[in-house]
Parts: C-alpha cells; structure tokens; sequence
C-alpha cells in the first residue's frame, strides 16, 4: 500500500504569509517613528540622532569695563567728556563730565543696566566749592570692580532761564532681533553691538536656553518667539516644531504655550513667529493673552497681517501690549535694512517711539552695525520693547 502526503498539510497558505508581511512591516514603521519622536524630544534613540546631544559652544562674556565703554558710548555726551583712568592696583576709573540736568536720567538709564548685568552701585555725593559729583563703586557679578565718578557741570548763567522751559520729548525706538536660537555665534555678534537689542527666541531651536541665559547675562532683553499658524507661508507651518494651529483645543494651546515659556529662561514677553491665520481667530488669541497676563508678560503682536486683532484683544483684555511698526528686513540686503532702520528712527523722531522687526541674517547685523549710530542723528533713543510697551 503506497503513503502519499495529504495536500492540505503541505501546501502554505499564500494569504497568512501576506498578513504577517505586512504586520512586519508596520511593526518597522511604528519603532522608526517612536524612534525620531524621542530623537526630536532629545530622549535615548537608537536609529536617529538625538538633539539632546549638542556641541558645546562657549560664547565669551563681556568684560563690566567693556560694558561700561559702550554704555557711556552711547550716552549722548559730549566728545571729550569721558575719561578713562587706572588706579594704583589696576582698578579701571571711568570720569565723566555731564550737566547737572542730565544726571537723574542718566543714571537711571545705567541702574536699569547694571541689574541686567547682574551688578550693583555703591553711591556717594560729594559737594567741593559749589561743584557735585557722585561716585559709583560698581561690581560685577564674576568679582569684577570698576569706579565711575560723573563730574556735574553748572550752566552758563546765560542759559538758566532756558532750564525753566521743559525739553522736547526724545524719540525712543525698540530694536527686535526674531527666530533667535539656533546659533550663538550670532548671538555673539549682537552682544558685540553693545545696544540694547531684544532677542525673540525660538522654543524649539536648538540652543534656546543657552541663547537666552547668555543674552540675559550680557544685559540684553529676551522674549519667547511663539510659533503660530500661518496663512501665507505652508511650508513653514509644515515644518515649524511646537506650532499653535487653527481649531486646537483651549487645553492643547495652552499645553503648547506653557511648554515654550518652559524653554526659555527670563522671558519679559511673546510675540509671535509666523501666525498670520491664529492672530485673526479670538478663539485662537483670547487663552493664550490670558496665560500671558497670568504670568506678568506682555504681548507684542508682530503683525504679519494686517487683518490680526491680536493687539487690540490684548489691550481690551488688560493685557500690556504693542505691535511691530517696521519690518527691517522683509527683502534681505544692507542697503534695503539701512533704509528701513532709517526709516524706523524717523518715525519715532515723528511720534515719541517705534518698534521694529529684523532676523539675525548677515546683511541686518551689518546694517546695524553700520547704522546704529544714526539714532544720535534723527535724536532718537534705542532702548528695550518693555520700555515703551503701553501698560
């Protein structure tokens, strides 16, 4: 009798070796992309690379000495009424002349900056033959000492009467540099302008808490760049990590808001990054201004539409605000910044303040370089956006 195997046991089912194909295969999708989730997050990843792990980037700190040289620089005085000494142990002595009615100002504008730096001032009045001067020991936070010592000049008796009539009110213009983050050698270039520029940092970028403990220590102003949805620009809404949408919960915006506030140290305010489609929706706005007027913050509404209510809500809602008025460079180049940032210091010559927008591209550093300057000219001030923010 022959044996010949039973066909149904050796014969394999075509169908059931698809099925576990194709079960292999989404088990391989879903580790890949759990995988890139934890790289992004900068947890352990094991097939991409983490963004946790970053080069080390050492940015040098500016000297109290060097501070001071640019404060004084950009003080207004007079050519000539700086001087600039060394004590028997090396101490740097800074002797400034300066009219008696310039004093108060003065130094109030260099208290405000020494607590940005992180130093104090020992003050003392001394009267000699009918003349003031105040001395200032001034420390810094690395151990650093220096003495600065403002001489007041009398008016010319001439000129007395003139000191009855109030001064014309001195135009002030805000400078802020967005999507900050991503490079500390930039960074380093706007130190290194010695102004009083304020950052707008990214949340997600790459060195967003180096970036704004960094400027914090140098004395400039930080903000948090909140990334929002946008109408003109798809491909940034693609690729723009921790984005605020159209049609979110009130729950998950402000899970995102509080998330990014977490990621950037010493914020004073938000303005947006992108955002032309959520600064048009009071849905969208309205928790997302209450979170920020909980926290003590203020909003600037970048206006990347002219449709946003952005600003307007904020001020109905109590909210201290403000709206960007120049965009120093919406097409990139020197020349085009320099007429912007013109541009900008003549508008607030005509109204009393100006807020404007630029990016850390080359050709906008170069252009303020070159062109700060000017403010003296057009009798402008540069100072922080949280001083002439409206409250």
């Amino acid at each position: 009798m022959s044996f010949e195997p039973s066909a149904k046991k050796t014969k394999r089912d075509p169908y059931l070796w698809r099925l576990y194909l194709i079960f292999a295969l989404l088990v391989l999708v879903s580790t890949l992309g759990l995988d890139y989730v934890a790289a992004r997050r900068g947890e352990k990843a094991y097939f991409f690379a983490s963004r946790a792990a970053r080069p080390e980037v050492l940015v040098t700190r500016v000297p109290l000495a060097d501070s001071m040289r640019r404060f004084l620089g950009a003080a207004g005085l007079p050519p000539g009424s700086v001087e600039e000494l060394e004590d028997e142990d090396g101490t740097p002595r800074f002797v400034a002349q300066i009219p008696t009615q310039d004093y108060d100002s003065l130094a109030s504008r260099l208290d405000k900056k020494l607590r940005n730096l992180g130093a104090s001032a020992a003050k003392e009045k001394t009267e000699e033959e009918g003349l003031s001067s105040y001395s200032w020991r001034i420390m810094g936070p690395q151990e650093e000492t220096l003495f600065l010592v403002f001489s007041l000049l009398k008016p010319p008796e001439e000129e007395k009467e003139k000191e009855v009539a109030p001064a014309p009110p001195e135009g002030r213009v805000a400078i802020i540099l967005d999507d900050m983050g991503d490079s500390l050698e930039v960074l380093q270039e706007i130190c290194e302008l010695g102004q009083p520029v304020t950052i707008s940092v990214l949340p997600l970028s790459l060195y967003a808490e180096e970036t704004a403990r960094i400027a914090h220590e140098n004395g400039l102003e930080v903000m948090l760049h909140l990334p929002g949805e946008s109408l003109n620009h798809q491909e940034g809404n693609s690729l723009t990590a921790g984005l605020i949408k159209s049609g979110m919960s009130e729950e998950d915006i402000l899970s995102l808001v509080e998330e990014s506030l977490s990621r950037v140290p010493y914020v004073q305010g938000v303005n947006n990054h992108m955002g032309s489609k959520i600064t048009q929706e009071e849905s969208i706005m309205r928790p997302i201004l209450d979170l920020l007027k909980s926290r003590g913050l203020f909003f600037l509404d970048s206006r990347t539409t002219a449709d946003s209510i952005a600003f307007d809500l904020a001020r109905k809602m109590g909210l201290s605000a403000a709206f960007r008025n120049v965009f120093l460079d919406s097409s990139v180049g020197v020349d085009f910044s320099k007429k912007k940032i013109i541009e900008l210091f003549r508008l607030s010559q005509k109204t009393g303040k100006a807020i404007g927008i630029g990016h850390p591209f080359p050709e906008t550093l170069q252009a303020l370089r070159e062109n700060i300057h000017l403010a003296k000219k057009y009798k402008v001030t540069p100072v922080f956006v949280s001083e002439i923010i409206l409250r």
